[in-house]
């Protein structure tokens, strides 16, 4: 399956999005540090190094690339290795254009309303919509935050770890019910800056087909 990273974030996915509110009291400092980490964030952008454990056929184990959000709901994910694929979302529609394809799929943003894809580019209330567990990263060694969403859906579990003494997201794993496990490291991590409205669409080339998902032409909405 040739977009086995982005199966993971689009596969099986009810709609319905993390729900954001008051914080409860009496959670742990590592959840209370992520939920401010969260809120802080309005912009971001990285580079990423993707390792996914135990990959398909034809999905690369090892990808890198650079990632860009802001919130509400925008983001880019730029792969440059081992190949070209991008996927953007300006809060309403995804696109994915795969240019050795010369193809763009186009899906509705609610389809990721409850993937990682989203967890750095919308408000979330990690209290109401997750129950979690702290452990400790065994590469980084150092505290990690895993998180179970309580509504139902594809995603099982999502990993952070912060750098010990800076607001900055070390390491994100993903993990759903399939046994996918997908690994996220991040350098030059720049938050709060400005990023170009033009960042979040994409401007398709002359001569790519564009193909709309099957999910979405077949929701009466």
């Amino acid at each position: 399956m040739r977009r086995g990273w982005l199966f993971l974030w689009l596969c099986f996915l009810p709609v319905g999005g993390w729900s954001a509110g008051a914080e409860s009291k009496g959670v742990p400092p590592l959840v209370e540090r992520v939920q401010l980490f969260l809120n802080k964030v309005k912009t971001l952008e990285a580079e990423f190094y993707q390792r996914i454990e135990n990959p398909e056929a034809g999905v690369p184990g090892e990808s890198q690339g650079q990632i860009s959000t802001s919130k509400p709901g925008r983001f880019r994910w730029d792969y440059q290795q081992p190949y070209e694929q991008t996927i953007v979302s300006d809060g309403q529609s995804i696109w994915l254009y795969e240019p050795d394809l010369a193809q763009v799929t186009v899906t509705k943003a609610s389809r990721l309303d409850q993937t990682p894809a989203l967890l750095l580019a919308n408000s979330v209330s990690l209290v109401q919509s997750f129950t979690w567990e702290v452990s400790e990263e065994p590469h980084l060694h150092l505290p990690a935050l895993r998180l179970f969403p309580r509504q139902g859906g594809s995603v099982k579990e999502i990993t952070l770890v912060l750098h010990p003494e800076r607001d900055e997201l070390l390491k994100l794993t993903t993990q759903d019910s399939l046994g996918h496990v997908s690994h996220f490291t991040f350098r030059g991590m720049r938050i709060n800056q400005s990023v170009p409205a033009e960042r979040f669409r994409l401007a398709i080339p002359p001569g790519v087909d564009i193909i709309e998902d099957r999910a979405q032409s077949s929701d009466p909405s």
